[in-house]
């Protein structure tokens, strides 16, 4: 539902200009400043896909973009999905309120795609991650002095279904917290491609003049110690999104491969 989806912008497609400027090598923020602008204005934007020879030139309207960060619904064999595009404030009441309804709706199991999933807020993913691990370490944080700050789940809550979590190579920071806790604990399966490798905290420290500096302060690290940054985290079932999927803007449940893999491990659990 985006402009950038309605104007014809595919994934893998590269952006070259923007508004007839080239912007190779060019700070990703300083790219995201031209495009932005009024709603109801319009950017030009040149893009270079694969498989076509000549650039592609589009006209994108800017439009107030709102993206819900859950989606939930049951699927076939009474198996939960739910879909978490980032971890933003308002995700903890979001998962909370899609998990309730499913348990409620009766679900035998869960499906938690963090695909493409950059991550978000520290202690939203740790008070989501709450919700499903039994006692014990979430993740832990460690700076250059070695001070250790520990995030830990009581016994209150805790999922005891057969789950899955879907990640890939975009799945980053708060999704990687929240697969390395699953298989440290090892109460889901991961299914799809290593995850990106990104490992380290960062504060946005204000400087007083309408500026800002990103200042990395300290790594963080799994329930079991492993830190992943520059490293990522690898599935227990790795799949391949298939090829003829990779440029598609939308793709149905049916044909999303990886997804089937995911509900098919878990229905091979409750088989047993």
């Amino acid at each position: 539902n985006s402009p950038g989806l309605e104007a014809g912008i595919l994934p893998g497609d590269i952006l070259y200009k923007v508004d007839g400027t080239e912007v190779t090598g060019m700070e990703i923020s300083n790219v995201v400043a031209m495009i932005k602008g009024e709603e109801g204005t319009t950017v030009n934007l040149t893009l270079v896909r694969e498989g076509v020879s000549e650039n592609i030139e589009l006209t994108v309207e800017r439009k107030q973009i709102e993206i819900p960060t859950i989606s939930y619904e049951v699927l076939d064999n009474n198996i939960g999905y739910i879909y978490i595009s980032e971890f933003d404030t308002i995700t903890e009441s979001q998962f909370t309120s899609a998990l309730d309804d499913l348990n409620k709706q009766g679900i035998d199991g869960l499906v938690v795609d963090l695909r493409d999933n950059p991550g978000g807020n520290l202690d939203v993913v740790n008070s989501i991650l709450d919700q499903i691990l039994p006692e014990g370490m979430i993740v832990y944080t460690e700076d250059k002095y070695g001070e250790r700050e520990e995030y830990k789940s009581d016994e209150e809550n805790q999922f005891n279904k057969p789950l899955a979590v879907l990640i890939n190579g975009n799945s980053a920071s708060a999704s990687e917290i929240f697969a390395g806790a699953i298989k440290d604990y090892g109460i889901g399966t991961l299914v799809g491609t290593k995850t990106f490798g990104k490992g380290i905290v960062q504060r946005l420290i204000e400087l007083g003049d309408g500026t800002a500096m990103k200042l990395t302060i300290s790594k963080y690290y799994t329930p079991k110690g492993y830190n992943i940054h520059k490293i990522g985290i690898e599935p227990d079932v790795e799949i391949e999104l298939d090829e003829s999927l990779k440029t598609q803007a939308v793709i149905t449940h049916d044909e999303d491969n990886q997804l089937q893999k995911a509900l098919e491990i878990i229905r091979e659990k409750l088989q047993q």
